[in-house]
């Protein structure tokens, strides 16, 4: 196998490295290949399911299924890949986007007036106390 990578001219850039598992991993960075990869596999899981599923109920189970089956698998899969490749990052946007949870009002920082008496009166009761609501007017404190 490194002979094979070190002298086939196809390979170039792949053919520098050492080792198999050095060209594997120059594959595997490969941005092109990394962004194709899942589309290719996408497509091509959803193009055989959906092929297999029309010629079965279009022309039946037969002896010749398993060559029209791959015959329409191989026609399908080519005009599904460019057009999830390139339509795909915009659906995934979309879809994001349709999603998304509506935005919230923005909460302020802080405790009101309420919070506190609600706090006091969860706390209050908890003890089996009264509670006592009458605020003294600043006028007659002093």
């Amino acid at each position: 196998m490194t002979r094979l990578l070190h002298t086939h001219p196809a390979i170039p850039a792949v053919a520098a490295h050492n080792t198999p598992a050095d060209a594997a991993k120059l594959l595997c960075r490969s941005r092109s290949l990394a962004a194709m990869l899942p589309w290719l596999l996408l497509t091509g899981v959803i193009t055989l399911v959906v092929s297999a599923v029309m010629q079965a109920t279009q022309a039946g189970v037969d002896a010749h299924f398993l060559g029209r089956w791959v015959e329409a698998w191989l026609t399908g899969w080519p005009i599904a890949f460019p057009i999830a490749y390139l339509l795909g990052p915009s659906l995934l946007k979309l879809a994001a986007r349709m999603s998304a949870p509506a935005p919230r009002k923005p909460v302020v920082a802080g405790l009101s007036f309420d919070d506190i008496a609600d706090a006091s009166a969860r706390v209050t009761a908890r003890h089996g106390l009264p509670v006592r609501r009458k605020l003294k007017d600043a006028r007659t404190i002093a």
